[in-house]
């Protein structure tokens, strides 16, 4: 077969992981015709990002609620994430309010708003949304109350919900740890609850993630996706999540590298 990309290759080492157990490096690098200095590179990298844990020989499926930080996450995919942010910035209208959620993705479209020359209000749990929105002269904060996390830069739990429930939001944007044809999930149970009130709160809600969280289940559920409007990714899906969406009338927008808009 042509040689895989590091990128392709990578992805179909956790795509495989979401349906075995372990793999092992010798069996890895036969398939995929490289060295096996090669695939542990391959594997170190993974597990740096928190999506596999390795193994004498090889890897195996990581924890479900294993995932690194933002400062960590932030650091990887960043072109793909400021291509979904720019897209996301294109439906947020003048006077809008918005309901950011905390995350790595949200924090690169918190960079794009900031850009926009029109006004609107930001409701946000995310201290690194708030810091950049602060300082746009046309966005207007408000930062929710609740527990610090410094890991993830956001607030959670009891305080932050009960705040959010006093607030409406034309539109909101969440991120999540990966999706499914059935799901949206994450790693962590106390942002999951934060995510589900942000959608019980807008009028429209947008996944933002890019194309590495499809096919991966985290540990707790968000919701299915007819709770959702759209989702905004940086590579169309495969087929039967592109179907899924369909059947949900979930827009899909994909902002490939050089293109913008919604996907075909």
């Amino acid at each position: 077969m042509d040689r895989l990309s590091k990128r392709e290759r990578q992805d179909r080492i956790v795509t495989r992981l979401n349906t075995t157990v372990a793999v092992r490096i010798s069996d890895l690098a036969e398939e995929f015709d490289v060295t096996t200095e090669t695939i542990r590179r391959d594997l170190d990298a993974l597990a740096e990002r928190g999506l596999l844990a390795r193994t004498y020989g090889g890897a195996a499926m990581r924890a479900l609620t294993d995932e690194p930080g933002i400062a960590t996450r932030a650091q990887t995919y960043v072109a793909e994430r400021e291509r979904i942010a720019l897209n996301a910035a294109q439906l947020v209208k003048s006077g809008d309010v918005l309901i950011i959620d905390a995350g790595s993705t949200t924090a690169q479209l918190a960079k794009a708003l900031a850009q926009l020359p029109i006004a609107f209000r930001a409701i946000t749990n995310s201290i690194g949304v708030a810091r950049i929105l602060g300082q746009s002269e046309t966005a207007s904060v408000l930062l929710c109350p609740g527990d610090l996390r410094l890991t993830e830069e956001g607030v959670f739990g009891t305080e932050t919900l009960d705040f959010l429930d006093r607030y409406h939001a034309n539109i909101a944007f969440i991120g999540a740890g990966g999706f499914t044809v059935s799901e949206i999930s994450d790693a962590d149970a106390a942002g999951v609850a934060v995510k589900r009130k942000i959608i019980s709160r807008a009028e429209r809600v947008y996944l933002v993630a890019d194309h590495t969280k499809a096919g991966i289940t985290q540990f707790a559920t968000i919701c299915p996706w007819d709770a959702l409007d759209g989702l905004i990714t940086d590579q169309k899906p495969d087929d039967s999540l592109v179907r899924a969406l369909a059947e949900a009338q979930v827009e899909l927008r994909v902002a490939e590298q050089g293109k913008t808009g919604i996907a075909a």
